[in-house]
């Protein structure tokens, strides 16, 4: 099991940087980290798959900080009508999401992009390796028929995790300490500012 100072240090050697920007995000990291090593028992295959995702939110983190540095002027991008979709699991949420994503005026949060929104799409020359090159860019039914395309819209849930503070983590696991936390005692506040942060990077 990887502690919190091993999973950041492999994000500092990963990317060469060391900035993780505000500490919001240790509250909710040190919580995952604690109820994976005492709740979830994970096999090797879950534990890889698990601390790996977690190494690539940190390392996401650590880039989305360096854009900044390197380009302060990001922070004056002004997000300009946001629409934000809530919904409760299995209501059709997903569904809604790709028929406003029709619209060819409406930006979204792209399926390939929102686990990796470094480097922003707009600076990436030629064929993005985030996209999937076997990926038909058509809508397809999983077996409960929710639309998926990797191209399509994508929730917010792997940017909350930049700030560790996501449902998206009790897909992975059983963690009902971290899972009480982010129902009862997490504040938001932090995690909101930082999606702000990446939208303004990926617009």
């Amino acid at each position: 099991m990887a502690s919190v100072e091993e999973l950041m240090a492999a994000a500092v050697e990963r990317t060469g940087l060391d900035d993780f920007g505000e500490d919001s995000f240790r509250e909710g990291l040190e919580i995952l980290v604690r109820a994976l090593r005492d709740e979830a028992r994970l096999n090797a295959r879950g534990e890889h798959f698990v601390y790996d995702r977690i190494r690539l939110h940190l390392s996401q983190r650590l880039l989305v900080e360096d854009w900044y540095r390197r380009h302060p002027g990001i922070d004056d991008e002004q997000i300009r009508s946001p629409v934000f979709g809530l919904g409760l699991p299995r209501t059709g949420s997903t569904a809604l999401s790709f028929l406003l994503a029709q619209d060819p005026d409406v930006r979204y949060l792209r399926s390939w992009e929102s686990a990796q929104p470094c480097p922003p799409p707009s600076t990436v020359r030629g064929d993005d390796p985030r996209i999937p090159p076997d990926q038909r860019p058509v809508l397809v039914g999983t077996r409960h028929h929710v639309p998926t395309d990797v191209r399509g819209p994508m929730e917010c849930l792997d940017l909350m995790a930049l700030d560790f503070k996501s449902q998206i983590f009790q897909a992975y696991a059983q963690i009902p300490s971290y899972s009480q936390w982010l129902c009862d005692a997490a504040d938001f506040t932090s995690t909101y500012r930082y999606e702000r942060r990446v939208l303004k990077l990926l617009q």
